[in-house]
């Protein structure tokens, strides 16, 4: 089994807040933003040859997909999709386990935009919003996803910048 992406790992908590807003207000975006890597995140990443601003890496040839912009920012959107598939509770909340079978990753949706200038009290940083879709727009979803069946999608491990 492949381990996790060590710059996902560093936003596990941040996640698991920014996905409880949106459960509890499905269907609207909930929005916040990145900061930038700090020195002690930087000196982590460069042991392990890992450029936090450097190219978005989304590892899955063939698919456009999100465009995360960066390297930093891919690694939020994974811990999202790591935590909601793994740790996300059915009614809500969170799981001190992890789930026997991960749930879809297209429950969520995630935009990633650019930077944003500090507005009173809130920080700068990149904006990053993602919401619950409702249980038609991920029906639909899951059809398309069956029709598209064997088409790729899946990440690939040699494009990866980790182990």
């Amino acid at each position: 089994m492949l381990g996790r992406d060590p710059v996902s790992e560093l936003f596990d908590a941040g996640a698991r807040a920014q996905l409880g807003r949106a459960y509890a207000d499905r269907g609207a975006w909930k929005e916040t933003r990145l900061q930038p890597p700090e020195p002690r995140h930087r000196a982590y990443l460069a042991r392990l040859g890992i450029d936090p601003d450097g190219p978005d890496d989304a590892s899955v040839p063939g698919r456009p997909g999100l465009d995360a912009r960066n390297r930093w920012a891919r690694g939020y959107v994974r811990a999202l999709y790591y935590q909601h598939c793994n740790f996300s509770a059915d009614g809500g909340g969170w799981r001190s386990t992890r789930r026997p079978e991960p749930r879809p990753g297209r429950l969520i949706e995630v935009r990633v935009g650019g930077h944003a200038r500090a507005l009173g009290v809130i920080p700068a940083g990149q904006l990053i919003a993602v919401r619950m879709r409702s249980a038609a727009e991920a029906g639909q979803l899951a059809r398309k996803a069956t029709l598209a069946a064997g088409l790729g999608g899946r990440s690939d491990s040699r494009l990866r910048d980790w182990g």
